[in-house]
């Protein structure tokens, strides 16, 4: 489709959820208006109370507890609710979905992401995210093997299970991508390798590509919805055929956050709601064929933005600086602090290769407040890594 088909689509779209909107408490109101009538709704005033944001009816506190029970792997019927990853300070957020959304997402995500012969073969697909979920096993079980290796194990165990398993597709957080490259490992059946739930670098990539022999391409993911996928020449697209991803400039940037509206979403509508990544548009052409919008793969978060004496620092800034001299092997993390920044570092990074990173770190900074090296990363926690902190502003 070309881009004024895609509009075309999403306009169509649209009008055919007016009448979930009508059943959304939080967005009735408001129901068969032009989308520029409805509010714009931040996160966090989402997650206050999700019995506003759903159209069947239920509570805020009866989708939590049912949340919950998904989270300790009790079953909940054919309606299925989860806890997100979180963004690395503790907040998650909860998504609804029933049996024909979950095949709707499905279907989106196997034709974003695989050849269509890959379609027709047999796939083991190993998930290797924080907690499982219906939304995924229940792609299908005739050509899909299915097996979730859960976050919290080491890397150790994780790699024993994936053996095991023998994947031919595997999604992981870059972080753990990485482990298993540092760890020499081997999959051997292993024929498609994707990143998500995390900022990855291309760095980062190359080190991974260069340790497992493929490439991971960037799934972009959040509990808004799917909203980005790499196609096949590498470059990160805007799902424009489902979305309606606004674009919020971010004042002295050349970046925009996303306002976010899931045209597909019935159970738990998504309607301009206003997500914390910093985004920056990839203007080349793409020759695969895809009118979705090319972005760079993002970096970091709107609050992860550092100001510094009238100086602004975005996230691929940061990564892009730092890992000049790093590369994509080294576990790292810097932190923004009113006076100081702080580039935490592995213990296994040589000295004098440090001092270069925070050398090129201070020079970005233009000198205008101090870099301090720790060799000490055991303050960062899981399941979701931050390579970039701030909030200084």
């Amino acid at each position: 489709m070309s881009p004024d088909q895609l509009a075309a689509r999403r306009a169509a779209l649209w009008r055919d959820l007016q009448p979930v909107l009508a059943r959304t408490p939080a967005l009735s109101f408001h129901s068969g208006s032009d989308l520029a009538g409805f509010p714009i709704t931040d996160t966090a005033s989402l997650r206050r109370d999700y019995g506003a944001w759903n159209s069947l009816g239920m509570s805020d506190a009866t989708l939590r507890a049912l949340a919950q029970e998904a989270e300790e792997g009790m079953a909940s019927g054919e309606l299925s609710a989860g806890w997100s990853t979180g963004s690395g300070g503790g907040a998650r957020g909860l998504f609804l979905s029933r049996p024909s959304e979950r095949a709707d997402y499905l279907g989106q995500i196997l034709a974003r992401l695989l050849p269509a012969p890959d379609l027709l073969r047999r796939q083991r697909l190993a998930l290797h995210l924080r907690a499982s979920n219906s939304l995924y096993s229940d792609v299908g079980r005739r050509r899909f093997a299915f097996a979730h290796v859960p976050l919290g194990e080491s890397t150790e165990a994780s790699l024993k299970r994936l053996r095991q398993f023998d994947p031919t597709i595997l999604i992981a957080p870059p972080h753990r991508l990485a482990a298993f490259a540092r760890a020499g490992a081997r999959f051997p059946s292993l024929r498609h390798l994707f990143c998500g739930s995390e900022p990855v670098s291309e760095a980062e990539r190359s080190f991974v590509d260069d340790r497992l022999g493929l490439r991971p391409r960037g799934i972009y993911q959040a509990t808004e919805g799917f909203i980005a996928a790499e196609c096949v020449e590498g470059r990160l697209h805007l799902n424009d055929h489902v979305m309606i991803i606004e674009l919020e400039p971010v004042p002295g940037t050349p970046g925009y956050r996303p306002i976010i509206t899931d045209l597909r979403r019935v159970s738990q509508p998504i309607v301009r709601v206003r997500g914390d990544d910093y985004l920056e548009i990839d203007a080349r052409p793409c020759p695969c064929g895809f009118a979705g919008r090319v972005i760079h793969p993002p970096q970091g978060r709107v609050t992860d933005i550092w100001y510094y004496a009238g100086r602004v620092l975005t996230p691929p800034r940061v990564v892009a600086a730092i890992e000049a001299v790093l590369g994509g092997e080294t576990n790292w993390q810097a932190v923004a602090e009113p006076d100081r920044v702080v580039l935490r570092l592995s213990p296994c990074c040589p000295a004098d290769i440090a001092t270069l990173a925070a050398r090129s770190l201070t020079r970005e900074l233009g000198g205008t407040v101090p870099v301090v090296v720790t060799q000490d990363l055991t303050a960062w926690r899981g399941p979701k890594r931050r390579k970039v902190k701030g909030g200084n502003a």
